[in-house]
């Protein structure tokens, strides 16, 4: 199975950077070096998460992506200092949703861990390329001025397209599987906006600079951890 993930995300890396090459042609050159160093970031990303799912150690890495995002919510707090209530609301929030990707991390049987993963990892990318290449209706500007309907659209058909080939290791049937794959991209798609709506709340672009050409740990973990979460709960 992870073979076979691993030939699936090479492909999809090898269109992401025709796709990187193709933006890149009249792009200033500080703006194409981002665009390479953000490919090249989320591919090592990619390879350290699904190590952990081989190696079983999974838990860990969960234990430690929800300790890294505490640290950068309350750096987000400290920046904004917002009242008290609303502090204490967004902290309960996140530690319920942490406590569930952390079960999930644990109960869920790794073939379905790496699906979910999988899931999230192409509707993010292609999401991300089609917003690029075709987007021009804004889907939420005042929370996430890129995001976009027909990077929505072309993210989820190209998602559900991509997760029929995974049939055969999660034992669903094609049915279940396309259920399945909707309900990881809708999670996936709520995640991403609650993680810009904090930041936006706290006027901050970046919730850190830990992870060079990402916006920090939850930046580019949020969409696992609200899904794994929901996948836990629904499973």
């Amino acid at each position: 199975m992870y073979l076979f993930i691993a030939n699936i995300l090479l492909l999809f890396f090898g269109i992401g950077a025709l796709v990187t090459l193709y933006l890149n042609k009249n792009s200033q050159v500080d703006r194409a070096k981002e665009r390479w160093l953000k490919l090249g970031v989320y591919f090592l990303v990619l390879a350290l998460v699904f190590s952990s799912i081989y190696f079983g150690q999974i838990k860990l890495l969960a234990i430690c992506i929800g300790t890294v995002g505490l640290y950068e919510i309350f750096k987000a707090q400290l920046f904004s200092r917002p009242p008290v209530l609303f502090c204490c609301f967004v902290l309960l929030i996140y530690l319920s949703i942490l406590f569930a990707f952390v079960k999930f991390s644990h109960q869920i049987p790794t073939a379905h861990i790496c699906f979910v993963y999988f899931t999230v990892v192409t509707f993010d990318g292609f999401s991300q390329l089609s917003g690029q290449l075709f987007g021009k209706r804004k889907l939420i500007p005042k929370i996430s001025p890129n995001k976009t309907f027909e990077g929505l659209i072309g993210g989820m058909i190209l998602t559900i397209s991509a997760s029929l080939f995974l049939i055969h290791y999660t034992h669903l049937s094609m049915e279940q599987t396309i259920y399945t794959a909707v309900f990881i991209c809708i999670s996936a798609l709520i995640g991403d906006l609650l993680a810009s709506w904090y930041k936006r709340r706290c006027q901050i672009k970046d919730y850190s600079r830990l992870i060079p050409g990402h916006g920090g740990i939850l930046d580019r973990f949020d969409s696992f951890i609200f899904s794994g979460a929901m996948y836990w709960l629904v499973y």
